[in-house]
């Protein structure tokens, strides 16, 4: 009893995993299917030119068995010949030229249903996955920012790129090939079975045998496959993170390391691919066998009802010529599984994607910002990054209209958490902010946004035109308001003074301006946008004294009858702001005017907290 309870355990484990391959399955193609809805002329079209070239598949050994039968063994041609050849049949050179005439016609068709087939499957697929590939796009778009804490660079562009380009299998080649060749096949085997019953059940003798071995193979050649796909998201993360790092690299002179990390990734990408061969190799070699024996036995039994005279030498070869195209798919089943495993895994990495919910979204009665005043209200807000690490303690701030409050603290304090809650880059987890009395949440994001402007430590540059850049905070920018907003960021003499002015091309992340330029540039990005109200988070940290006064100037025009946020390390920075917010681990320890900030109350614990921290 006991062994058959477990034989039904294994039975009842791979019904269940077949139900749950054909579950995941079914999932992808509805989520994809509005895609392949929008390309359903063009697929309709491609299956109609496939089953006409199914049609003169079926057709095409005809030809080659008259030639055979009637030119060469001079047996009578069928009535339905000979009434239209009209008396044409009994001179062999002229029905064999008809005939070779024949073959090259269908020959020619095939062709032209061929090249229809494949360029309206091409053109479908082409759009259906450009489709998708603009859907994941614009959902990274509108993603949470703690998102992309968590997510590798390089991975995201694996699934953006090789992922759906892989897809495209499994949505449009495969299922209108697979169904073309369903269907050759059941027209080959329904004239066999006419043609002869008892040869045509030995042929299929290997179909039970290569579908025992694709049971066998197909679930750890797709498991194996789906982590080669990991592997390499991994390896393209590692190489986007290190090349875009190469000064540092050098710097430090790190290439040898950096070489090993990469060695260590690639060997173990090519573990997993080497595995995946193997597997198919294995699946290769026993379906040849399967099909080799089954032939063996279709010629073994042909020839003798040849010698019998059950069948003609040209039934033999039209046999053999359906023999031959029925076996085609099977042989490659083994290169059609790993291509079927390939493009699912790839298909649920993209729609591991697209499940993701941002967790920062509009709120379902959110409201567009109208009128901003500009006052701001932290509400014992509490703030983590994730569970069990808290960043901020109930924080209780007051930011009236047009007034400049500056954020200072020790690394890891809190700054940029206090500062990144006001655009909801984050959520707090506890409490709420406010905007002019309303809670941030009451309103879009888009429109919460559109009345910030904000100005990082790092001004990140597109490698595109100054003007595009600095147009960048205004989607209809013109011409004169880039150029007016470079002139009150103090840029626009240096930008004159290049080769093409405004649309001189940037290098990648701006790297062909200075430090003190790149951040003139993104203030003057953040003038055309006119916010009313204004984050600064450090923007004069690693610039010489020159490129900071530059950047200062520059910035007392943009914080002008504006409600502004600064986080600084810089005594000078906190010099003009109308309160000074200090932050300790995550707490307000003081909050007062510039004059009135005594620092040897604040640093109660020299070895923790230094004055040159938070005044350098």
């Amino acid at each position: 009893m006991k062994p058959q309870l477990t034989v039904m355990q294994k039975l009842l484990k791979k019904a269940r995993r077949s139900w749950q391959q054909w579950l995941a399955f079914a999932r992808m193609l509805r989520a994809f299917l509005p895609h392949i809805r929008k390309q359903k002329k063009r697929l309709i079209a491609a299956q109609i030119f496939g089953l006409l070239y199914i049609l003169f598949d079926l057709l095409e050994p005809w030809p080659l068995k008259l030639i055979f039968d009637s030119v060469f063994l001079g047996k009578p041609l069928p009535a339905l010949l000979v009434s239209l050849l009209g008396g044409l049949e009994a001179h062999r050179l002229v029905l064999l030229n008809i005939l070779i005439g024949i073959i090259i016609a269908i020959a020619l068709l095939q062709g032209v249903c061929y090249y229809f087939e494949h360029l309206f499957t091409s053109m479908a697929g082409q759009q259906i996955i450009s489709g998708v590939r603009l859907d994941l796009y614009r959902h990274l778009q509108y993603l949470s920012i703690s998102f992309y804490d968590r997510r590798r660079l390089g991975d995201l562009m694996s699934r953006l790129t090789t992922d759906i380009r892989i897809l495209r299998d499994i949505l449009v080649s495969m299922p209108l090939d697979g169904s073309s060749k369903f269907l050759l096949n059941i027209g080959m085997i329904i004239v066999m079975f006419v043609m002869d019953a008892q040869l045509t059940l030995v042929a299929l003798i290997a179909v039970p045998m290569l579908v025992l071995l694709l049971k066998r193979y197909q679930r750890p050649m797709r498991q194996t496959i789906r982590e080669q796909r990991e592997r390499e998201g991994q390896l393209a993360s590692l190489a986007t993170e290190v090349l875009g790092a190469m000064k540092a690299v050098a710097g430090f002179n790190r290439e040898d390391t950096e070489i090993e990390r990469f060695q260590r990734e690639n060997k173990s990408s090519l573990r997993k691919g080497l595995r995946a061969s193997r597997l198919e190799a294995r699946f290769k070699w026993a379906s040849e066998v399967a099909i080799a024996v089954a032939t063996a036995a279709v010629v073994g039994v042909a020839a003798r009802r040849v010698v019998t005279g059950v069948l003609s030498p040209g039934d033999v070869l039209v046999f053999i010529s359906y023999l031959r195209v029925f076996y085609r798919p099977l042989r490659k089943v083994s290169q059609t599984t790993e291509r079927m495993a390939r493009a699912t895994a790839s298909g649920e990495r993209v729609l591991d994607m697209l499940a993701i919910e941002p967790v920062v979204k509009d709120s379902p009665n959110a409201v567009p910002v109208e009128s901003v005043v500009g006052a701001v209200l932290y509400d014992h807000v509490n703030f983590a990054y994730s569970k069990g690490t808290p960043v901020l303690f109930d924080i209780n701030v007051e930011i009236r209209p047009r007034e400049r409050v500056a954020i200072v603290g020790a690394t890891g304090s809190g700054k940029s958490s206090f500062v990144s809650l006001l655009p909801r880059f984050y959520d707090p987890v506890g409490g709420k902010v406010c905007l002019d009395g309303r809670n941030i949440r009451e309103f879009t994001l888009s429109s919460l946004r559109r009345s910030i402007s904000l100005v990082f430590q790092e001004p990140f540059l597109f490698a595109t035109t100054i003007a595009e850049n600095i147009g960048y905070g205004k989607s209809d920018a013109t011409p004169e308001e880039i150029r007016e907003a470079a002139e009150n960021a103090g840029i626009h003499p240096i930008i004159e003074a290049l080769p093409e002015s405004y649309e001189t091309l940037l290098g990648e992340r701006g790297s062909t301006l200075s430090g003190g330029q790149r951040q003139c540039v993104a203030i003057a990005r953040a003038m055309i946008k006119n916010a009313p109200i204004v984050i600064l988070d450090e923007p004069t940290t690693g610039l010489d004294v020159r490129s900071a006064e530059l950047v200062m100037s520059a910035l007392e025009r943009l914080m002008k009858d504006k409600t502004v946020i600064v986080v600084t390390h810089q005594l000078e920075n906190i010099r003009n702001m109308d309160r000074v917010i200090v932050l300790r681990e995550g707490r307000i320890i003081q909050d007062s005017p510039p004059s009135e900030i005594v620092l040897q109350d604040i640093y109660q614990d020299p070895q923790r907290w230094k004055p040159e921290d938070v005044l350098s």
